[in-house]
């Protein structure tokens, strides 16, 4: 009995599914370019297993923004949304939309994670 292709194919499977090769809701960094929310728009954002998509938005700078993130899937840890800059906690359930105002600052970015902190995105300010 060999054994040596399944012990290959069991090691190419482990390295494939570790979750610290890329970070939840990353994007690759050949990607297109992030959406825009336009002013006094709305974008939305959908938190599947993996995480966010887009994890990256734009927003005006110094302006409002609504954020509309909608869970799709059961698996993982979107079943909880936090802006830590901005004191927001929101929970999201299963397949219902929920609306996020915030204000962009001047210049850079707000962060948004689950509340594991394993799912990451953000809005940068443009």
């Amino acid at each position: 009995m060999k054994t040596r292709p399944i012990v290959l194919a069991s090691v190419v499977l482990a390295a494939a599914c570790d979750p610290a090769a890329k970070p939840h809701g990353s994007t690759p960094a050949a990607s297109v370019e992030a959406p825009a929310v336009a002013a006094g728009g709305s974008i939305q954002i959908t938190v599947d297993a993996s995480g966010y998509h887009p994890a990256t938005v734009k927003a005006p700078a110094g302006k409002a923004a609504k954020l509309l993130f909608k869970r799709t899937s059961d698996e993982g840890c979107g079943d909880k949304l936090v802006f830590p800059a901005l004191g927001i906690s929101k929970d999201l359930p299963l397949g219902v939309e929920v609306p996020v105002d915030i204000t962009m600052p001047a210049s850079g970015s707000l962060a948004f994670t689950c509340g594991m902190d394993m799912y990451r995105g953000s809005v940068v300010a443009q």
